[in-house]
């Protein structure tokens, strides 16, 4: 089913997908305990039921500004972004391949519970075990909605050596690009559908910016974006979450194959005991 979908015109494709992306009423963002998750769940069904058009090509890269000296990280190494034909069509592991510990997270860019998780919880485990070879992290996207399919789409255009860096601005800045207050206020001057059409509008040119700061111009955007090769690679690494581990909710941590809670404490308990 999903060959035939990636045959057609880009925009009934990404309205198709995203319809069977959320026939599946399998997927949600941590647990809807506070306000602010109940919110983000509303704001996360309207985008999902928001139609999705085709970007406009623009073909000028963003300028180099201090914000990106700071927000992304400048390697010595090759800067350039993958080719017009070339996309990260591959797990991107963060740290030493020959680990003996894997975790997988399988997150949402649009997700809270993520960012906090990115933010707060990664990095202790990045000190600890990662940088001394004792684990190996893969983050693998799993979508809650277009804009999630959007902004995968992007990432997987990036450099591969500005990728994790990008990924940690994404999480870092969450609160500032998928802005709940803006979606309310469009909300309050416009018909739900409006709203949630320019709430995607506004949250994808804010991603840009972020991928622009990465070295990504706005023309490579614009093609990942449009990409039905991005797109059915994107589905795929969804369709392998929710199938073969059983993904619910996001995010979902396994160490070495097992499930796990995605507190810091349940994560070094889970890594201990598999060192051991």
């Amino acid at each position: 089913m999903l060959k035939q979908l990636y045959r057609l015109k880009f925009n009934h494709f990404i309205k198709m997908v995203l319809g069977l992306l959320f026939s599946f009423i399998l997927s949600s963002c941590g647990d809807d305990s506070d306000q602010s998750g109940n919110m983000a769940a509303e704001v996360e069904r309207v985008v999902s039921e928001t139609p999705v058009d085709q970007p406009s090509s623009d073909s000028q890269p963003e300028a180099m500004t201090e914000e990106t000296a700071d927000g992304v990280a400048q390697e010595s190494a090759d800067m350039s972004a993958p080719s017009d034909s070339d996309f990260l069509n591959y797990d991107m592991v963060m740290g030493d391949p020959n680990a003996p510990v894997e975790i997988i997270e399988y997150a949402s860019i649009t997700c809270n519970h993520c960012a906090t998780f990115h933010n707060n919880v990664l990095p202790r485990i990045k000190e600890k075990y990662i940088d001394t070879g004792q684990v190996k992290v893969v983050t693998r996207s799993f979508l809650l909605n277009g804009i999630d399919l959007q902004g995968t789409a992007i990432s997987r255009c990036v450099a591969p050596n500005r990728y994790f860096r990008f990924m940690d601005v994404v999480f870092e800045r969450q609160s500032q690009w998928y802005d709940i207050n803006e979606y309310n206020r469009l909300n309050s001057l416009h018909d739900q559908q409006t709203a949630g059409q320019m709430f995607v509008e506004h949250t994808v040119s804010e991603l840009s910016k972020i991928a622009r700061q990465a070295g990504v111009n706005q023309a490579r955007i614009d093609e990942c974006i449009a990409s039905e090769e991005i797109g059915e690679y994107v589905i795929s690494v969804y369709n392998e979450g929710r199938t073969v581990h059983k993904v619910t909710a996001t995010p979902t941590i396994l160490v070495n194959g097992n499930k796990t809670n995605n507190d810091y404490g349940s994560i070094e308990r889970a890594i201990e005991a598999a060192l051991d």
